[in-house]
Protein backbone atom coordinates (compact mmCIF):
# COMPACT_ATOMS: atom_id res chain seq x y z
CA UNK A 1 0.00 0.00 0.00
CA UNK A 2 1.30 3.46 -0.88
CA UNK A 3 2.58 5.76 1.85
CA UNK A 4 0.23 8.53 0.72
CA UNK A 5 -2.76 6.23 1.23
CA UNK A 6 -1.47 5.17 4.65
CA UNK A 7 -1.04 8.84 5.63
CA UNK A 8 -4.59 9.61 4.46
CA UNK A 9 -5.81 6.78 6.71
CA UNK A 10 -4.07 8.33 9.73
CA UNK A 11 -0.70 6.62 9.90
CA UNK A 12 2.40 8.73 10.58
CA UNK A 13 5.31 7.83 8.32
CA UNK A 14 8.86 9.09 8.74
CA UNK A 15 11.14 10.05 5.80
CA UNK A 16 12.63 6.53 5.75
CA UNK A 17 9.15 5.04 5.23
CA UNK A 18 8.70 3.65 8.76
CA UNK A 19 5.29 3.91 10.39
CA UNK A 20 5.89 5.83 13.62
CA UNK A 21 2.40 6.47 14.93
CA UNK A 22 -1.27 7.11 14.37
CA UNK A 23 -2.54 10.70 14.19
CA UNK A 24 -6.01 11.65 12.90
CA UNK A 25 -7.99 14.86 12.71
CA UNK A 26 -11.42 14.46 14.27
CA UNK A 27 -14.65 16.43 14.22
CA UNK A 28 -14.55 20.07 15.31
CA UNK A 29 -16.17 21.21 18.51
CA UNK A 30 -17.98 24.51 19.17
CA UNK A 31 -15.76 24.93 22.25
CA UNK A 32 -12.77 25.82 20.06
CA UNK A 33 -12.23 28.97 18.03
CA UNK A 34 -12.62 28.77 14.26
CA UNK A 35 -9.58 27.28 12.57
CA UNK A 36 -8.56 25.18 15.56
CA UNK A 37 -8.54 21.45 15.13
CA UNK A 38 -8.60 18.41 17.36
CA UNK A 39 -6.34 15.48 16.65
CA UNK A 40 -6.20 12.05 18.22
CA UNK A 41 -2.96 10.12 18.49
CA UNK A 42 -2.30 6.57 19.57
CA UNK A 43 -0.39 6.76 22.82
CA UNK A 44 -0.28 3.15 24.02
CA UNK A 45 -1.49 -0.29 22.98
CA UNK A 46 -1.30 -3.17 25.47
CA UNK A 47 -2.40 -6.77 25.59
CA UNK A 48 -3.29 -8.33 28.93
CA UNK A 49 -2.37 -11.93 29.80
CA UNK A 50 -5.82 -13.05 28.57
CA UNK A 51 -5.26 -11.05 25.33
CA UNK A 52 -7.84 -8.39 26.14
CA UNK A 53 -6.71 -5.17 24.46
CA UNK A 54 -6.39 -1.72 26.01
CA UNK A 55 -5.65 1.34 23.92
CA UNK A 56 -4.86 4.82 25.20
CA UNK A 57 -5.55 7.62 22.75
CA UNK A 58 -4.46 11.21 23.30
CA UNK A 59 -6.61 14.15 22.22
CA UNK A 60 -4.66 17.32 21.42
CA UNK A 61 -5.56 20.78 20.05
CA UNK A 62 -3.79 22.35 17.07
CA UNK A 63 -3.99 25.78 15.47
CA UNK A 64 -4.85 26.38 11.81
CA UNK A 65 -1.17 26.05 10.85
CA UNK A 66 -1.00 22.58 12.43
CA UNK A 67 1.00 23.64 15.50
CA UNK A 68 0.31 21.73 18.73
CA UNK A 69 -0.93 24.45 21.09
CA UNK A 70 0.15 22.68 24.29
CA UNK A 71 3.72 22.38 23.00
CA UNK A 72 3.67 25.99 21.74
CA UNK A 73 2.64 27.32 25.16
CA UNK A 74 5.29 25.17 26.86
CA UNK A 75 7.98 26.73 24.64
CA UNK A 76 6.67 30.30 24.91
CA UNK A 77 9.22 32.10 27.07
CA UNK A 78 7.30 35.40 26.89
CA UNK A 79 4.48 34.23 29.18
CA UNK A 80 4.54 34.80 32.92
CA UNK A 81 4.58 31.54 34.93
CA UNK A 82 0.98 32.03 36.11
CA UNK A 83 -0.35 32.71 32.59
CA UNK A 84 1.62 29.77 31.21
CA UNK A 85 0.22 27.41 33.91
CA UNK A 86 -3.34 28.59 33.20
CA UNK A 87 -2.99 28.11 29.44
CA UNK A 88 -1.31 24.72 29.84
CA UNK A 89 -4.15 23.56 32.11
CA UNK A 90 -6.68 24.43 29.37
CA UNK A 91 -4.65 22.77 26.63
CA UNK A 92 -3.55 19.68 28.55
CA UNK A 93 -3.72 16.64 26.24
CA UNK A 94 -6.60 14.40 27.23
CA UNK A 95 -6.01 10.66 27.53
CA UNK A 96 -8.91 8.47 26.45
CA UNK A 97 -8.82 4.77 27.25
CA UNK A 98 -10.60 2.14 25.19
CA UNK A 99 -10.63 -1.54 26.13
CA UNK A 100 -12.15 -4.72 24.79
CA UNK A 101 -12.73 -5.95 28.35
CA UNK A 102 -16.46 -6.01 29.21
CA UNK A 103 -17.26 -4.55 25.79
CA UNK A 104 -19.55 -6.22 23.27
CA UNK A 105 -20.25 -5.94 19.54
CA UNK A 106 -23.04 -7.18 17.34
CA UNK A 107 -21.69 -10.33 15.67
CA UNK A 108 -23.17 -9.36 12.29
CA UNK A 109 -22.78 -5.57 12.12
CA UNK A 110 -19.80 -4.95 14.39
CA UNK A 111 -21.65 -2.14 16.18
CA UNK A 112 -20.96 -1.64 19.88
CA UNK A 113 -23.89 -3.07 21.87
CA UNK A 114 -24.92 -3.93 25.42
CA UNK A 115 -23.90 -7.36 26.74
CA UNK A 116 -27.51 -8.59 26.61
CA UNK A 117 -28.30 -7.34 23.08
CA UNK A 118 -29.27 -9.89 20.41
CA UNK A 119 -26.14 -11.24 18.68
CA UNK A 120 -23.87 -9.69 21.36
CA UNK A 121 -20.36 -11.07 21.23
CA UNK A 122 -17.43 -10.15 23.50
CA UNK A 123 -15.45 -7.56 21.61
CA UNK A 124 -12.19 -9.51 21.87
CA UNK A 125 -13.89 -12.47 20.15
CA UNK A 126 -15.21 -10.16 17.47
CA UNK A 127 -11.74 -8.79 16.70
CA UNK A 128 -10.16 -12.24 16.78
CA UNK A 129 -12.65 -13.45 14.18
CA UNK A 130 -12.17 -10.56 11.73
CA UNK A 131 -10.97 -11.55 8.28
CA UNK A 132 -9.79 -9.53 5.29
CA UNK A 133 -13.26 -9.18 3.68
CA UNK A 134 -14.65 -7.67 6.89
CA UNK A 135 -11.86 -5.09 7.02
CA UNK A 136 -12.36 -4.28 3.36
CA UNK A 137 -16.09 -3.79 4.05
CA UNK A 138 -15.07 -1.20 6.67
CA UNK A 139 -13.42 0.77 3.88
CA UNK A 140 -9.82 -0.29 4.39
CA UNK A 141 -8.11 -0.65 0.99
CA UNK A 142 -6.41 -3.92 1.88
CA UNK A 143 -5.28 -6.51 -0.65
CA UNK A 144 -4.00 -9.18 1.73
CA UNK A 145 -0.36 -8.46 0.99
CA UNK A 146 0.07 -5.80 3.71
CA UNK A 147 2.28 -6.55 6.73
CA UNK A 148 0.14 -7.62 9.68
CA UNK A 149 1.14 -4.65 11.84
CA UNK A 150 -0.03 -2.25 9.13
CA UNK A 151 -3.41 -3.98 9.30
CA UNK A 152 -3.45 -3.60 13.12
CA UNK A 153 -2.58 0.11 12.84
CA UNK A 154 -5.31 0.66 10.26
CA UNK A 155 -7.81 -1.11 12.53
CA UNK A 156 -6.81 1.26 15.35
CA UNK A 157 -7.31 4.24 13.03
CA UNK A 158 -10.79 2.91 12.27
CA UNK A 159 -11.51 2.74 16.00
CA UNK A 160 -10.61 6.43 16.29
CA UNK A 161 -13.00 7.23 13.43
CA UNK A 162 -15.70 5.08 15.04
CA UNK A 163 -15.33 6.81 18.43
CA UNK A 164 -15.41 10.20 16.72
CA UNK A 165 -18.63 9.28 14.87
CA UNK A 166 -20.14 8.23 18.23
CA UNK A 167 -19.10 11.62 19.72
CA UNK A 168 -16.85 9.92 22.27
CA UNK A 169 -14.06 12.47 21.77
Amino acid sequence: MENTVLKQLGLVIDPAGLITGIDLSISPTPLLAAGMQRRVRLKRLTFDADLEITVIFELRVFDAAGQDLFEAVQRDGTLSPSVQRERLSRLQPLEITRTTRDSFRDAQTGALVAYDAPNALPEIHFFQSMALPHLQAQGLPLTGSEPYLVVVYLMLSNIIREKDALNEF
